[in-house]
């Protein structure tokens, strides 16, 4: 059952009695993180939210089946784009040069960030039997885990097959349903979610990508997985690495693990329920450094947001200023032009409510635009003008124009 709460993020934080916390036996380098629930969720613009990957500037996107693409957040929380795709999106990933690459059963689609689509790979060599999730390396090595081929995928920046990592199996390097795949820049590794083994595990980013190790067994004691699904890491603020964060869909929580040696739990974060800060089937995590908080999608239909030693919701983005210059309420032309002016840093769109035909926006300085509308129907029309920014404030305006031929 999906829930929608509040539709916007604040910076209001739920005390950590919330969260199930559970600290490990033996000390470790790595720190408990201090938690806090940050409210509200994400709801907006989610049905079904499945894989989450943040860009270096803070926006992140969304694979939502149910929506039939991906959603791609400012870093507010706003809601700024949709990629559509032509069947349900998987896993996703973006590259540092803003590619992004989507799973969509037998294939990964390459698209840019107009959506314009770029490739694809998994065809011929490679061919894959369920793409799952994806990693990008800091050399553009894309890794695709391969859900019912018990196996990763590797390809290089040209989108050509390199390598099969693992088969099926227990043993150290083989895989049984991987599932979620997350990269290591510090130690330029891949980890793997190898779901049904209970376990997140290890390889090389380079050479022959050989195994390295293993973290987890299948239980539930402390550092064991049922269904490990999703994997996230964290960095200190020289870039060392400090925490991997771990998404397992039975235990409805996320464990918190230092990854050094053979790992250590550090808390469990979340537990089952329908309340902010509790979690149904997570089936994914990742760390946005920016703002110090961990994003959780959650089977809800919303994103789940978790401050990491301090870290909050960034404030809700201030409306915009816009204004439209006055248009006839009443015309004899099926053709009108709408001016106006916008903050410099702000996109301006133009729709109706039928057939009328709006045109592409075009500015006239920084801070003006005009658009030309076309094909007015007989009778009442409404032409809504709507601007946004990047950090995701936004204002619109609604006029009605009343057209007698």
């Amino acid at each position: 059952m999906l829930i929608r709460l509040r539709k916007t993020i604040g910076t209001i934080a739920i005390p950590i009695s919330l969260l199930a916390i559970l600290q490990a036996g033996a000390s470790s380098a790595a720190t408990v993180p201090v938690v806090t629930v940050l409210t509200p969720p994400i709801t907006n613009g989610l049905a079904s939210p499945l894989r989450v990957v943040i860009d270096s500037k803070g926006d992140f996107y969304v694979s939502d089946p149910r929506l039939g693409g991906v959603s791609k957040f400012s870093s507010s929380g706003h809601k700024n784009m949709m990629f559509k795709t032509k069947l349900a999106p998987q896993g996703v990933a973006v590259s540092d040069s803003g590619k992004l690459y989507v799973s969509q059963g037998t294939s990964v689609t390459i698209l840019d960030q107009a959506g314009n689509v770029l490739g694809s790979i998994g065809s011929g060599i490679g061919q894959f039997k369920q793409a799952n999730g994806i990693a990008v390396d800091a050399a553009g090595f894309v890794y695709v885990a391969d859900s019912l081929d018990n196996n990763v995928k590797v390809f290089n920046s040209l989108g050509q097959f390199v390598k099969t990592i693992g088969t099926s199996g227990t043993a150290a390097g083989q895989f049984s349903m991987p599932t979620g795949i997350a990269y290591d820049k510090s130690s330029n590794q891949i980890a793997v979610a190898d779901t049904q083994n209970g376990r997140i595990q290890f390889f090389s980013a380079s050479g022959n990508f050989n195994f390295v190790k293993s973290i987890g067994s299948f239980g539930v004691l402390a550092l064991q997985f049922k269904r490990p699904v999703g994997v996230t890491f964290e960095y200190d603020a020289a870039g060392k690495l400090s925490r991997m964060y771990v998404a397992d869909i039975f235990l409805n929580t996320i464990k918190v693990i230092d990854p050094a040696g053979s790992g250590t739990l550090l808390a469990c974060i979340g537990k089952n329920g329908l309340a902010n800060g509790q979690l149904v089937i997570p089936m994914d995590v990742a760390f946005d450094h920016l703002q110090k908080r961990l994003l959780v999608a959650n089977g809800t239909g919303s994103m789940t947001l978790y401050g990491i030693d301090g870290g909050v919701g960034p404030a809700v983005p201030a409306t915009l200023a816009l204004a439209v210059d006055p248009v006839p309420a009443n015309t004899g032309s099926a053709n009108i032009t709408i001016n106006g002016a916008v903050d410099s840093s702000a996109k301006v769109t133009v729709a109706t409510n039928n057939t009328a035909v709006a045109a592409p926006v075009v500015y006239t300085s920084s801070t003006n635009w005009k658009c030309n509308v076309s094909g007015l129907l007989p009778g009442d029309n409404i032409v809504t003008i709507t601007a946004i920014n990047s950090s995701g404030g936004i204002s619109k305006h609604a006029i009605g124009v009343s057209y007698n031929p």
